[in-house]
């Protein structure tokens, strides 16, 4: 026996949101209490042993006629139990019934204030009952002292010249408490350094990482606050911005946490500009039709829905408030599954400076002790630990939906955008235009899977079904029972919405899962995912996969790779044999390695390429050149678990990139320095070597143990200029020096001066101009800076992204690239005053470095609400 019910196509926020909410209202005073006491747990199984996504299986209890119109699909319940089926599964689903999931986007917003002002006020409250119960006798450390202790006898004394002359030796020792009051610090090497780069808003900036501690982060963040909260907001999401700033969301959802608790308001208000395409990516004028004739492509041969790596590509619905900053066929700060990540983190009471995001969102597969964990496997035991798990999980998110008014509405927030993009998704897919399918964004690819990561921490989907189908009797036998309700909603949103979708879209985990590897179109494989199956791909689809790397090796195809961190790219050439060496294998075990070598080197030699290109398409960069940091504290960083690259990974990927981008005749080289500095020349359109090969050419280069920054200047680059009597003109402008900062101490009789005042008195009493360095730090738990605020002409930058690089290029979208205006008077032969008007650049320092840095338009609709 069974019975069918009709569904209507969901359409974009439909016009009956009153009746919808009304409904809703009903539906939670009658709604029926979740059975928690008979829980299962969904099983799957995937068709490959190496996959982790499920396929889009068709499910017994749902049919679709083939001949019927996109929105007359049948859903028929059936009483026979099925396997596998959203409908039967005893998957907890349940959510109690919310209106504001309804309610139009003004009087959400308008909701959202309301609740969170009372989240403010509580939160204000706390504080106040903490400052009241702090003792009257108390005084806070390092308090100055009353007049009363005081010697009233005592008078300032002269210093001598003498006494500071000598305190200005070596042999002068400084305790730590006395190098703290004058805002300095010892490196590793012992060279002295400064705490604070004196600007709140710079310290920020230069010292956001994942080696930050929580306590220290939490000081960094209110300091900056208060400075100012905009400009702070902005550094934040720069943090995040995967083309712009340094792409390092474990650090951004830390700072995001912050917010949470200090200015939720604000979180909230701006969460939806992580996944709005905000940002413009520049792309060839010239377009020609695909292989397979579906449309036109953009840049790269991909088509636009399918173009380059992880991008959020969406084109907005005809509302202003998004149009007025959204870019056609633009790119995003970050991706839909940050929201989703945000969300589960809140869920798990980790969305926090405090926390570490990583050790709930990166899945270790610890295999130590797994034979003797084999042999003591108990199913039973494990179904009801995993049952447990669950049920705990559940009940979390139903006490916080209840009681935490916080993330009740960060759950709203969520599923009302995914449901809003994967409605405007869905009517562009259906739309016979190809402008409009051409427009459809990745949402569908990032939503939450039934009883996957997300939905097993926040039920998310529950609410993002029940958005896009909110009417119980349109889709459910019974309209009166909200669980079942919520069932049929899911498996609609299943089969009607994401999974036609994530079809379109090509989403490589589907065809992996199904191991229809010969269905791949391995030029739309996204960078990441290639980077993560790219063993898979060889060993089961090795003629097809490998056709495809031959022609990306000579041009015939492209590969994705402009979001690939250069450190990646370098960790993976440096466990690769350079070319020369994989021409003579000893044995057929060592032929099959090179062979495989060579598949994966040409892999990363077009994904280089891809990235090196896309920073040529953001701006020019000339009077460069970069200064190498290969000591032996580079091989070294414990906060780097998600990739297991080092600082010198990155020290190496990101100065080959700026060799590579580099105006001759300062392109195609950079400096190494560890004991004695090396001019490497590498990289530029001359240089024909390999990736790989280029890598290995510099880890050939000789390394040391020390990290003597000055001898950079002391023994290279001074003794060449005024040997060769360079002109200043011709001298380089800048220098870029990626290390770990912890340069060796002075030895000279100056023992207390920095690496910075000793290089630049060397360049005055030589008669040069110092050039502008840019200190770029790459090592996250070291946060000492070699520069302040003060020092003009130099930048203080930190994190492993090249989009952190794009702020240094001209025409690259970053405001003060014009320069100001300078009026100058000339006195002309004939005695005339001729009056000229020049640009001049601003001259650089740390805090205009910060400016320039979040000026770029894609910040611009951020706001401070709270």
């Amino acid at each position: 026996m069974s019975s069918s019910v009709r569904i209507k196509a969901p359409s974009i926020f439909r016009s009956s949101l009153v009746a919808s909410t009304q409904r809703a209202i009903h539906n939670h005073n009658h709604r029926r209490p979740v059975p928690v006491a008979n829980f299962c747990f969904f099983r799957r199984s995937l068709s490959s042993s190496s996959s982790k996504y499920l396929s889009d299986k068709s499910v017994d209890s749902v049919s679709m006629s083939s001949t019927a119109a996109p929105s007359d699909i049948t859903l028929v319940a059936e009483d026979t139990k099925k396997v596998h089926s959203v409908l039967d599964s005893s998957f907890p689903v349940y959510l109690p019934a919310d209106p504001a999931l309804f309610l139009p986007e003004d009087e959400f917003q308008a909701h959202l204030q309301r609740t969170l002002i009372n989240v403010r006020k509580a939160a204000v409250s706390d504080l106040k009952d903490k400052l009241d119960n702090v003792g009257e006798g108390e005084t806070s450390p390092g308090a100055p002292k009353s007049k009363v202790d005081m010697d009233v006898d005592d008078k300032p004394v002269e210093p001598s010249p003498f006494i500071e002359a000598l305190k200005k030796h070596e042999a002068h020792v400084k305790t730590e408490e006395q190098l703290l009051a004058e805002n300095k610090t010892l490196t590793e090497n012992a060279d002295v350094t400064n705490v604070s780069a004196k600007n709140p808003l710079v310290d920020l900036f230069y010292d956001l990482s994942q080696g930050t501690t929580g306590e220290r982060l939490e000081t960094l963040l209110q300091n900056a606050w208060n400075m100012d909260a905009l400009m702070t907001l902005k550094i934040i999401f720069n943090s995040r911005s995967i083309h712009l700033g340094k792409s390092d969301k474990f650090v951004a959802y830390k700072a995001f946490g912050w917010l949470a608790e200090h200015h939720p308001a604000t979180l909230l208000a701006n969460l939806r500009w992580l996944v709005r395409p905000v940002i413009e990516k520049k792309t060839k004028k010239a377009k020609a039709k695909s292989e397979d004739g579906k449309g036109e492509t953009v840049d790269e041969g991909k088509t636009v829905a399918q173009e380059e790596d992880d991008f959020e590509m969406v084109d907005a619905e005809q509302d202003p408030e998004k149009t007025s900053f959204d870019v056609q066929f633009g790119v995003s700060h970050g991706y839909w599954k940050d929201l989703l990540n945000i969300l589960a983190l809140a869920a798990n009471d980790q969305l926090s400076c405090h926390s570490r995001p990583e050790s709930l969102l990166i899945q270790v597969n610890n295999k130590y002790g797994s034979s003797k964990r084999k042999r003591e496997f108990d199913p039973q035991k494990a179904k009801e630990v995993r049952k447990q798990v669950m049920l705990e999980r559940y009940q979390r998110v139903l006490k916080k939906l209840e009681t935490d008014d916080f993330y009740r509405s960060l759950h709203q927030l969520v599923a009302r955008l995914f449901a809003e993009q994967l409605q405007i998704d869905a009517m562009n897919l259906k739309s016979s235009k190809k402008s409009d399918q051409k427009k459809v964004s990745l949402a569908a690819k990032w939503a939450p899977t039934f009883g996957e990561f997300h939905d097993k921490h926040t039920f998310i989907q529950t609410s993002i079904a029940e958005i896009m189908f909110p009417n119980p009797q349109e889709i459910c036998p019974d309209a009166t029972n909200r669980e079942l309700y919520i069932r049929y909603a899911r498996e609609a949103y299943r089969k009607t919405i994401s999974s036609p979708l994530r079809k379109a879209l090509e989403v490589v985990e589907r065809d992996i899962a199904a191991n229809r590897f010969d269905q791949i179109k391995y030029d739309r494989v996204p960078s990441l995912a290639m980077d993560r199956y790219v063993s898979l791909f060889l060993n089961k689809d090795t003629e097809h996969f490998t056709k495809y790397i031959d022609k990306v090796a000579v041009g015939e195809a492209k590969i994705s790779g402009a979001v690939l961190l250069p450190s990646t790219l370098v960790a993976k050439a440096r466990g690769l044999p350079s070319s020369h060496a994989q021409k003579n294998p000893h044995d057929l075990k060592a032929a099959k390695a090179a062979i495989s070598a060579g598949h994966i080197g040409k892999i990363l030699d077009g994904q280089w390429n891809t990235l090196v290109q896309r920073i040529r398409d953001s701006g020019t960069l000339d009077n460069s050149i970069a200064v190498c940091d290969v000591s032996g504290s580079m091989e070294y960083s414990p906060f780097r678990p998600s990739d297991k690259t080092t600082p010198m990974d990155s020290s190496i990927g990101l100065s080959l990139l700026l060799a590579e981008v580099t105006a001759p005749p300062f392109g195609g080289h950079f400096i190494t320095f560890s004991a004695d500095p090396q001019l490497v020349s590498v990289g530029g359109p001359n240089d024909t070597r390999t990736f790989v090969d280029k890598v290995h050419y510099i880890l050939n280069a000789s390394w040391g143990m020390n990290t003597d920054f000055v001898a950079v200047f002391e023994r290279l680059i001074l003794p060449t200029a005024i040997a060769n009597k360079i002109p200043q003109e011709q001298m380089v402008k800048r220098i870029f020096v990626f290390s770990d900062m912890q340069f060796d101490c002075a030895s000279i009789p100056n023992r207390w001066t920095t690496s910075y005042e000793r290089i630049k008195k060397m360049f005055e009493e030589a008669g040069y101009e110092i050039p502008e360095l840019v200190f770029w730090n790459l090592a996250a738990e070291k946060t000492d800076k070699p520069v302040t605020s003060e020092d003009n002409g130099t930048a203080l930058v930190s994190g492993y992204s090249q989009g952190m690089l794009k702020s240094f290029l001209d025409g690259a979208g970053f405001e003060g690239e014009e320069g100001e205006e300078v009026v100058e008077e000339v006195v002309n032969e004939d005695g005339t005053v001729e009056v000229k008007v020049k640009k001049q650049k601003e001259k650089m320092d740390p805090f205009t470095v910060v400016k320039k840095a979040v000026s770029h338009k894609a910040y611009d609709m951020l706001q401070v609400v709270d």
